[in-house]
């Protein structure tokens, strides 16, 4: 039935362009919906509220007029009174009481309603000069023209009162006509003619009770009579009101107390105005204008009752106009609704054909052509998709060739991101030796050959993760024990969110020409110089009994290397393998180039004694270093060299003989000496020496309390400001210089005195700790630390003793140690319950596994600043830095930057996204905290 109804409207809906169906169907909900319900609603809400103030003012009108009233009766016979008619003592005293009355009555209803009287100036004075016409007030003045006056004034700020109140209840404030003539009579003109016939009375009272008026009296009459005669008549010509439904009411009302003003005033006329000595009894001209005053109190009453009436007939009459304008609104947004529904199935088809097709495509089926049956853009849109479809489908038939034709030239393979392969092609299983079934579901490192540097996988995994290429030679290991090289790509595969999904590695069996290198590489002559290189030195000494080695090495020939570049290099190598090879036929020897910046003399049998070999190397070394190598125009170096000397004893082995020069050469570089001898009881003598001095040191500088913490700043890049500090340990030399843990804490470890000095830092920055609140401290602790039950069981005791643990912060460093994450697991979980955090120190220095970053539940990822610092020169820094950030926010960890020197590297991590910065322009250690 619906759809019938529907009908009309989806075939228009169907011949419509979609972008008009569009904007005509937003248009008109915007338009229906939108604007007009918001002006009507806005608009009902405004004229209710407008005539409910209305009402207000009306009350506060009513009460305030009763007020008026009051206070005109009291002054008409506190004058009589005053007047020497002291029959009106007790109508003073009741009319005073009224006033209390209607006073007391306008505050209660003000304290409900608007609450402005207690705070208004004109009304605080009228409540104010009312004491000065008390009873007690008037008889100990006796002043009857000062007491008209301040009757006159307390009138006058009442009404003053009243004009305020009906702006701020607007009164006067409306479209109606009728209603503004009615709040002009009731603010204006009946108070007016009131106030006017009271002024009457009590001047003309006066003049009756004394039997005399005088010229100024005379004059305020007759300015009093003119005034009342004219607004007498403005009141009379109300004809505005006749379409009230009390308008008779009114008119009667009107009439009646003109007719009794006449009274009054022909009275005023007759025997003040025109008589010089009156005669009227003044009791009964109080009594004629008193009944004048109440027909016009009658006639406020009326027209109060009119203008509420008219109110709530126009209320009435909004609610109505509301209820038919929504009433309407809906009509006009259902029908509205009809179009949009209509517009709705209209295109709800087509879609539902495109949502179909768009999953047979994920399911593998691209050959797909759907029906049209709509002329406007969603049947273009389904045209354009057959067409889509068609060329998708020749591109996955492209696909599937290229997809064969690396399958038949290359071994490939597809893992997870665990490293679990899930694919694995024919040619990878031909060279491995494993069938499909053997391999899928595997870690990868079933082919892993143990010959393989971890240094390699590390950095696989963090050039893959970073969604880069990775490029290298792997040397695999095959089911069946032997190996085979490939040259591998590994190529990470996104999803279109840039998110990694899986892992292609596409190999090239290289095994033939790896081996064909490795022959190569089995040749005895150095490249460079042409002279025998270290295979040939090991196959030379197989065939003496007896040999000597001298030992040569350039000093820091990597910074030369730096510095000058490497063509230099090779200039200056092959200038000192000239000078060595003229200097070894001199001396019989054989001269060989062993790595980089290496050369070795190599003497036979009996040749040298332990002197004369010491003095050959002497004058050797000194030949070449007086030397100056050219290797440009002006251009000369200078180098220095360090040498080691081993002898053949009895009870060595040939092959260790060059083993012990370059031991000799490094113990010369660290005795300053230009070389040595090799013993074997002096190196163990000067080893032993050394470590059994230090640890002296190390055990002295507890005892002394020379093990202290300094603490270096971590900066919020938010704020700029020091918010946490680390705590590193120093040793304090006996000259007072602060010795860096680099230097003692290894042969801590090795003395078993590393526990103590954990003890003492972690008690040290604790004291800290609790003497600045308003800082966290981060302490280092290692995996020995963690698997330590003593350590481990010394840091939960001071948690629990401990105020505030969530400002601590425990750093552990990123390493290869971290294998039982079980262990470690439980021990942040039990730290962690006391509110503490865990940061992960070093992250990205060589051991970077973002799986550390889960197990650990790490708060604060610190990157190493082996990234840091060349972050500005380095791209690759740059790239595994922003990766690491981008991956901590996901986990909602906190980055910092560590080894931050200066503002460029700053600003660039900032930019980065690093919530924290750490480094020496930021701050440098210190015992103090600034």
């Amino acid at each position: 039935m619906f759809g019938k109804i529907l009908s009309p409207a989806i075939s228009i809906m169907n011949r419509l362009p979609f972008k008009l169906k569009i904007i005509l169907s937003v248009s008109m909900l915007f338009l229906l919906l939108i604007l007009p319900s918001y002006a009507i609603i806005s608009n009902y809400i405004q004229k209710k509220n407008l005539y409910n103030m209305q009402l207000i003012g009306s009350s506060y009108g009513k009460l305030t007029h009763s007020l008026i009233r009051a206070v005109q009766t009291h002054r008409g016979a506190t004058s009589s009174y005053l007047n020497s008619d002291t029959a009106f003592r007790d109508t003073v005293k009741s009319s005073q009481k009224k006033i209390d009355e209607k006073v007391l009555k306008l505050l209660e209803f003000d304290s409900k309603h608007l609450a402005i009287l207690e705070n208004n100036e004109n009304f605080t004075s009228a409540l104010n000069k009312l004491k000065l016409v008390s009873l007690e007030s008037i008889m100990l003045t006796q002043d009857i023209d000062q007491n008209f006056e301040i009757h006159t004034n307390i009138i006058s700020s009442i009404t003053n009162t009243l004009d305020e109140i009906s702006a701020e209840t607007h009164l006067m404030d409306s479209e109606n006509r009728k209603l503004n003539y009615l709040a002009l009579t009731l603010q204006e003109k009946l108070p007016l003619i009131e106030e006017s016939i009271g002024q009457l009375k009590e001047l003309t009272i006066g003049a009756l009770i004394r039997g005399k008026v005088s010229q100024k009296e005379r004059e305020e009459i007759l300015y009093l009579y003119t005034l009342i005669r004219a607004l007498e008549e403005d009141m009379l010509s109300n004809r505005i009101l006749k379409k009230l439904t009390n308008y008779d009411q009114i008119y009667q009302a009107t009439a009646l107390a003109s007719a009794k003003l006449d009274k009054v005033l022909y009275i005023a006329k007759q025997d003040i105005i025109i008589l010089e000595m009156p005669v009227y009894n003044s009791k009964a001209f109080f009594a004629q204008t008193t009944k004048a005053m109440d027909a016009y109190d009658k006639l406020y009453k009326i027209l109060t009752l009119s203008y509420n009436e008219l109110i709530m007939d126009l209320k009435e009459r909004l609610y109505v106009d509301f209820i038919l304008t929504t009433v309407s609104f809906f009509a006009i947004l259902s029908f509205a609704l009809y179009i949009f529904t209509a517009f709705f199935i209209s295109i709800k088809t087509s879609l539902k054909k495109l949502q179909y097709a768009s999953e047979m495509i994920s399911k593998g089926k691209t050959a797909i052509q759907l029906e049209v049956d709509t002329q406007d853009e969603i049947g273009s849109a389904i045209l354009a998709f057959n067409d889509m479809s068609k060329k998708l489908n020749e591109n996955i038939s492209f696909l599937d060739s290229y997809k064969v034709a690396i399958d038949e030239s290359s071994l490939v393979s597809k893992t997870d991101l665990e490293g679990v392969i899930t694919y694995a092609n024919r040619l990878f299983c031909d060279v491995s030796g494993y069938s499909k079934d053997e391999l899928i579901g595997m870690p990868h490192k079933i082919v892993r050959h143990p010959d393989m540097p971890k240094e390699v996988f590390r950095d696989l995994w963090e050039t893959i993760k970073a969604k880069k290429v990775w490029h290298g030679i792997v040397k695999n290991r095959a089911k069946n024990g032997g190996f085979y090289i490939a040259d591998t790509a590994i190529v990470p595969i996104l999803n279109s969110d840039r998110d990694i999904v899986e892992y292609i590695s596409i190999r090239h069996d290289i095994t033939e020409l790896e081996k064909s290198k490795e022959e190569i590489k089995k040749q005895k002559v150095d490249f460079l110089t042409d002279l025998p290189n270290r295979n040939q030195l090991l196959e030379d000494l197989k065939t003496l009994q007896t040999p000597t080695l001298l030992y040569l090495n350039i000093d820091d020939f990597t910074g030369l290397n730096d510095f000058y570049g490497t063509k230099v290099g090779d200039i200056v190598l092959k200038h000192i393998a000239k000078l060595l090879d003229k200097t070894s036929k001199n001396i019989c020897s054989k001269l060989y180039k062993l790595n980089t910046d290496e050369f070795l003399l190599l003497f036979k049998e009996g040749v040298l004694t332990k002197i004369s070999s010491q003095e050959i190397m002497n004058n050797v070394i000194d030949s070449i270093e007086c030397e100056k190598i050219e290797f440009s125009p002006k251009n000369f170096i200078s180098i220095t060299l360090c040498g080691g000397i081993s002898f053949y004893r009895a009870d060595q082995d040939h092959k260790d003989l060059l083993t012990y020069a370059v031991l000799a050469r490094k113990m010369a570089k660290h005795s300053n000496k230009k070389f040595l001898l090799y013993d074997s009881k002096t190196r163990l003598y000067l080893n032993y020496k050394s470590n059994i001095e230090c640890i002296n040191r190390i055990k002295k500088a507890i005892v002394e309390n020379r093990i202290v913490v300094y603490f270096q700043p971590i900066i919020d890049n938010k704020t700029n400001t020091a918010t946490k500090y680390e705590s590193l340990v120093r040793m304090i030399g006996e000259n007072g210089e602060a010795i860096s843990p680099f230097f003692f804490l290894d042969i801590a470890k090795k003395a078993n005195i590393y526990t103590e000095i954990t003890k003492i830092v972690v008690d040290k920055t604790l004291e800290t700790y609790k003497r600045l609140p308003q800082y966290s401290f981060s302490i280092n602790i290692t995996v020995e630390d963690i698997n330590s039950k003593e350590i481990s069981s010394y840091l939960l005791n001071k948690l629990d003793t401990l105020s505030r643990p969530e400002n601590l912060i425990f750093e552990i460093t990123e390493s290869e140690e971290i294998k039982d994450y079980l262990a470690i697991g439980e021990f942040t979980k039990n730290i962690k319950k006391h509110g503490v955090k865990i940061a992960i120190d070093d992250f990205g220095s060589g051991y970077a596994n973002f799986e550390h970053i889960i197990a650990l539940n790490a708060d604060f990822i610190k990157i190493d600043g082996s990234l840091i610092k060349n972050i500005d020169k380095d791209e690759n820094s740059r790239i595994i830095t922003e990766a690491i950030i981008a991956f901590s926010k996901k986990l909602g960890s906190k980055t910092i930057a560590e080894y931050v020197h200066n503002e460029k590297i700053q600003e660039i991590v900032k930019s980065m996204g690093a919530d924290f910065s750490q480094g020496f322009h930021l701050g440098k250690p210190s015992p103090d905290i600034a």
